[in-house]
């Protein structure tokens, strides 16, 4: 599951990266999230796959912050857009990219079904 959970968020940064034609509510936060989420899936599969990771969910965070600023940032610098481009190039892939990231989070912090016994 974190290898298609880390795709979709490497496709969905590079989007940003390409498309949303802005530095620094776009492009430098879809790198940031780019940068920690490969350097979070290289860290788990390093590790063995471990369970309930806290190295690697720490890593995460950070990336969270950057794609809510994707989604959030445009509105707060005042980046003139239609509201269908803002829904296509910051919005959208921003909260697209805070679920995918927070679900790779879920997925890192499970525990072995076997701890609790």
């Amino acid at each position: 599951m974190p290898k298609y959970l880390t795709g979709g968020a490497v496709l969905g940064a590079l989007c940003v990266l390409v498309l949303s034609e802005e530095i620094l509510t776009g492009a430098l936060p879809a790198g940031v999230v780019l940068a920690l989420v490969l350097g979070d899936y290289a860290r788990w599969e390093g590790r063995g796959r471990p369970w309930h990771d806290w190295p690697v969910i720490l890593l995460l965070l950070p990336a969270i912050a950057a794609a809510v600023w994707i989604a959030i940032g445009g509105l707060a610098v005042g980046v003139e857009r239609t509201d269908a481009a803002r829904l296509a190039y910051e919005v959208g892939p921003g909260v697209a990219l805070v679920g995918l990231l927070c679900t790779l989070v879920s997925y890192h912090g499970r525990h072995h079904p076997d701890e609790g016994r």
